[in-house]
């Protein structure tokens, strides 16, 4: 009975340490959701980087960071790597305030500031989607400069090489269009919500709700 006990209280500390080191996150999901091929039958799972998280018809999941938190949809994939994820299919929805980065394809969406940052980037139908929901987010592709998407606003580029940009009239990233749609976010707002263990390991880990405050790491 000791030996469970103190099983499962190790177990937050564990995930709080791997958490802090910046190069491990814990997935959770439902349904069809697969770590490398094989699929996932536990509650939660640590990832590193370079693991491939796909997600099909009936499936969703969550992948929790240090100081990040990423929803993703289904028939989706997923690769976690340093510095934040790759996208080569589906979609997704960040939450962060370390900063976390997006890669698809030729683009990188970064948060343009320290501040608690929400923006949903989708991949499909040869087309790539970004989305501002909360604060700004920076578009980067190449030499071809960058972007910026304000909150509320959303930019679209085809999923083709030189950054989606015809050869030809080659010139300034076009603005970002606006508002997003409402229903946009309803279609994700019921994506992995029952991790509590998870949110707890979070909260317990750091703080980082404003980038004056000082991190708490276990």
């Amino acid at each position: 009975m000791i030996h469970k006990l103190t099983s499962f209280l190790l177990v937050p500390l564990f995930l709080c340490t791997a958490l802090a080191q910046g190069d491990t996150a814990v997935l959770s999901g439902n349904g069809s959701v697969y770590l490398n091929g094989a699929q996932l039958t536990t509650p939660s799972m640590a990832v590193t980087n370079g693991d491939v998280i796909q997600t099909r018809d009936t499936g969703a999941a969550n992948l929790n960071a240090a100081g990040s938190s990423i929803s993703i949809q289904s028939n989706s994939i997923v690769r976690f790597q340093s510095g934040g994820v790759a996208l080569d299919r589906g979609s997704i929805l960040v939450t962060t305030g370390r900063g976390l980065s997006v890669f698809a394809r030729d683009f990188k969406i970064t948060p343009a500031t320290d501040g608690w940052t929400e923006y949903y980037i989708s991949r499909t139908s040869g087309v790539i989607e970004i989305m501002a929901r909360k604060h700004t987010v920076t578009v980067n592709c190449g030499t071809n400069g960058s972007s910026t998407v304000k909150e509320g606003q959303q930019l679209s580029r085809e999923d083709a090489a030189n950054c989606g940009i015809a050869e030809k009239g080659v010139g300034a990233t076009p603005a970002a269009k606006g508002p997003i749609l409402d229903s946009r976010w309803a279609e994700i707002g019921g994506i992995g919500v029952g991790s509590g263990l998870l949110l707890w390991v979070l909260l317990k880990c750091e703080d980082p709700v404003s980038p004056s405050s000082p991190t708490k790491n276990c």
